[in-house]
């Protein structure tokens, strides 16, 4: 049968433990509290970068590439990767001059300051540990991850200095990015070199092929003009021998004016060059030195004559200047012009009615030249591109979000700490109330007692709220003056469970006449009198002749419960006064029942277990069992006192109260064990749950509704 979660009971139980969980929810708030006042605040400034995949050649800005979705997520991880590595982090350490930054930079040592006091040498770390040391203090710092699956990386950097985190985070995304460009660039730049080398060799090869072609040529040009019927070889023949000897008239004349320009001779200069303009250039110079030559030294007219003969040489220079040029581009105008009948000649030779033989070599030679030209060609080709691209290269990466001075603290987040901190203390001192209740604390449900303490429980006595009536009555009077409460109820229990001892003795022969009930409790204020004068009372109502005795001599309250005065016959009999035959005639009359009851006297002049350990309380039994069927005997708490544990020797059925929710489990079990070793073996051991919280509605209408009446 499941269970039935009692809620008001669950109330119940943190409202008795609610300064305990208050105490711990306080405590941790504060000392929270605390620890976050001496935390310096940390801020955390985040620049967001892109990586693009697609193609960066900005000669060719629509040519894109086709990437699949998992080459795309390792090359972003790649760069999660790459922004991670120490490369990036050292140059941002020495473009920001980290290392003398107090927060990053070079601290002393954690005991140099001691070391210090006492005046002990300081080794001082070579400059590789302070930097490894300074670059593991900024990596702490620094966090980058990807965001999402997307291609957008998170560069965050947390520093006491708002402003200096968002420095940080903004210096290592340009960081990246220049050394990612740089890295381009330099690619570029190698494959730039590598191709220079090659074009040079290139070069040497098609000079080699063409020498060759125009050695061939030269050497066999009058066996093939006289193998061919062609007349159009030896023209073309006269006309590049034509080109290469104007070629050769004009290099030289512009390897003599270049000289001559090069060496400042204006001389040569005018004699070489025989153009219109340099000429009456040379006829103005001749006239301003006849001019000079006639005129007075430091005078102004001389002046003038030398600062315009220097113009004019001038532009002589410059005309001479432009001359070259145009001899420069006759030349190459010669060159062109020769390679163009050179290539006609080939073909014209390739066309005649040569000998087969010669067709090949000539073939042979011409394709060897025209392979060598192509390559040159191309490599030339690719050179200048890597030149356009060293300069045009973009990096593959962007700032999308440049970090920015942050305006609230990310560390510590003080309310959100607070917070947890208090649910957590709130769940910790629910955790503990619950566990102080069930397992350390007080015993809140009959399983439980049981289940810990091992013992039968008789009956469970309910709560009594205080009223004016109880104050006048008391509880204990509720079995005389209520017979049909629940109190009532619960007593009678605890009267079957005695009723029954007395005849299982009966059956196995015991001939014992009246019963040792000895009711006792661990710690004071349990109700242990409270519920032993109503055991009593109830037994005495029944017809059964009942004597209580208050043995609690440090603290008797029975007198006080019933109204009646206590005299001090029992403290004097266990003094040594002599014992009456019958105790009944000494013992006094309940005025709410037939209970005869024997109270005892505070005694302060000697040890209260000395007196009930010796034989006169054990005559004082002997010669009550003969009169009375049962005797009630209320002990002090075993908790407090040694007295209960001498009495229940002499008892034949102990009653051990709990209070509900008070009583320590650890206390109880401790008193029952050491009540169960000074027993006797036939002894039975009973538990009362006393002053129990009042139950649910449902389940406390049980009995009110079948006795048509409320507590």
């Amino acid at each position: 049968m499941e269970q039935e979660i009692d809620l008001k009971s669950i109330i119940g139980l943190f409202r008795r433990q609610l300064w305990l969980m208050v105490s711990i929810v306080v405590t941790i708030v504060v000392m929270t509290g605390g620890v976050l006042y001496t935390l310096t605040p940390e801020f955390t400034a985040t620049n967001k970068v892109l990586v693009d995949l697609s193609n960066k050649d900005l000669l060719e800005p629509d040519d894109r590439m086709n990437v699949s979705v998992s080459d795309a997520n390792a090359r972003v991880e790649s760069e999660v990767s790459i922004l991670r590595s120490d490369n990036i982090y050292m140059e941002v350490i020495r473009r920001e001059n980290l290392l003398a930054d107090p927060e990053f930079g070079i601290r002393p040592g954690r005991f140099d300051w001691i070391k210090s006091y006492l005046n002990m040498s300081i080794t001082a770390p070579s400059g590789e540990v302070l930097l490894g040391q300074a670059l593991s203090r900024f990596q702490d710092a620094v966090t980058v991850r990807r965001q999402g699956l997307t291609y957008i990386i998170e560069i965050s950097v947390t520093s006491r200095d708002p402003a200096k985190a968002a420095k940080l985070a903004n210096s290592i995304a340009s960081t990246y990015i220049d050394l990612q460009l740089q890295s381009k660039i330099s690619r570029t730049l190698a494959s730039r070199n590598i191709i220079q080398s090659q074009i040079s060799q290139a070069n040497n090869a098609l000079i080699d092929s063409e020498r060759g072609f125009d050695r061939y040529l030269s050497e066999n040009l009058d066996r093939i003009e006289q193998q061919s019927a062609s007349p159009r070889i030896a023209q073309l023949r006269s006309e590049f021998e034509r080109i290469r000897n104007e070629r050769e008239r004009v290099s030289g004349l512009a390897q003599v004016v270049e000289l001559s320009l090069n060496a400042g001779d204006i001389g040569a200069l005018t004699a070489n060059l025989q153009a219109d303009a340099i000429r009456q250039l040379q006829e103005r110079q001749e006239e301003l030195n006849a001019a000079l030559s006639q005129a007075t030294d430091g005078s102004q007219r001389a002046v003038n004559l030398r600062s315009e003969l220097e113009q004019i040489q001038s532009q002589i220079v410059e005309e001479a200047g432009r001359e070259l040029t145009k001899l420069q581009q006759e030349v190459a105008s010669f060159d062109e012009r020769g390679n163009t009948v050179r290539t006609e000649m080939r073909t014209a030779m390739l066309n005649s009615d040569l000998p087969p033989e010669v067709l090949t070599e000539i073939y042979s030679l011409q394709q060897s030249s025209e392979i060598a030209r192509s390559q040159y060609q191309n490599l030339l080709q690719r050179l200048r591109e890597l030149d356009v691209q060293a300069q045009l290269q973009v990096a593959d990466a962007r700032v999308v979000n440049e970090a920015s001075t942050p305006s609230s603290a990310s560390f510590p987040n003080k309310r959100m700490i607070l917070a947890v901190a208090a649910a957590f203390a709130l769940g910790l001192g629910g955790s503990i109330a619950v566990l102080r209740e069930l397992f350390i604390g007080g015993f809140t449900s009959e399983d439980q007692v049981e289940q810990v303490l091992r013992t039968p429980l008789a009956t469970t006595i309910p709560r009594q709220a205080a009223s004016s009536s109880l104050v006048r009555i008391g509880v204990a009077d509720l079995v005389s003056s209520a017979p049909l409460s629940v109190f009532s109820e619960s007593i009678r229990r605890l009267r079957v469970l005695v009723e029954r001892q007395k005849a299982d003795l009966s059956k196995e022969g015991d001939d014992r006449n009246g019963l040792v009930i000895m009711v006792t409790s661990t710690e004071p204020n349990e109700g242990k009198s409270t519920t032993a004068l109503a055991l009593a009372r109830t037994l005495a109502r029944s017809g059964r002749k009942t004597l209580i005795i208050d043995c609690d001599l440090r603290k008797p309250s029975l007198s006080k419960l019933t109204g009646v005065t206590a005299t001090p016959w029992l403290s004097e009999v266990l003094r040594g006064q002599e014992l009456p035959p019958s105790v009944s005639k000494q013992a006094l009359i309940d005025p709410l029942s037939d209970l005869s009851m024997i109270f005892g006297s505070r005694v302060s002049d000697i040890a209260t277990d000395d007196l009930l350990m010796g034989d006169r309380f054990n005559q004082i039994l002997r010669t009550a069992r003969r009169h009375f069927d049962y005797i009630v005997i209320d002990t002090p708490p075993v908790g407090a006192v040694v007295d209960a544990l001498y009495l229940a020797r002499f008892t034949d059925i102990v009653v051990f109260v709990l209070k509900w929710a008070s009583t320590p489990q650890s206390m109880a079990k401790k008193a029952l064990a050491a009540l169960k070793e000074q027993s006797g073996p036939q002894t039975k051991h009973v538990l009362v749950l006393n002053q129990k919280e009042k139950p649910s509605s449902r389940k406390s209408s049980a009995y009110n509704a079948y006795y048509g009446q409320s507590e």
